[in-house]
């Protein structure tokens, strides 16, 4: 049965055929009204609870297959990244921020230094 040429009498037929005759009514509906973002507050209080993963990217390398069997512990992997460069912070693997890699007592962490991508669209001409 083909239904793209299908007319509303044959959705109609089709619908009666349990011998009781419906009226079937087109639906309608009301327009939507625009509204200020301001004025739809909503309390999303609910999402604090939510847990996100966050990765930091330090850098990646290419190898192959051989290198890797071949690697050994204490072996020194050399990644794109200087030191001092900056780090992406990620939330489930969405950008989120940059960030540069600090060791505190021993621990490293990331200090956020933007959330902004502006000056990487500007440098690459996409806005």
């Amino acid at each position: 049965m083909n239904f793209r040429n299908f007319t509303e009498e044959h959705i109609k037929e089709m619908l009666n055929m349990g011998g009781e005759k419906e009226d079937i009514k087109k639906a309608h509906f009301s327009l939507l009204e625009p509204c200020r973002v301001e004025d739809a507050t909503e309390n999303i209080s609910f999402l604090n609870e939510v847990e996100l993963e966050l990765k930091v990217e330090l850098g990646s390398t290419a190898m192959n297959l051989r290198e890797v069997i071949n690697l050994y512990e204490g072996q020194v992997i050399t990644l794109n990244r200087i030191a001092g460069d900056t780090v992406d912070l990620k939330a489930n693997n969405i950008w989120l921020a940059h960030g540069e890699v600090l060791v505190l007592n021993e621990v490293l962490g990331i200090r956020v230094s933007s959330f902004s991508r502006e000056d990487e669209y500007s440098t690459r001409g996409v806005k």
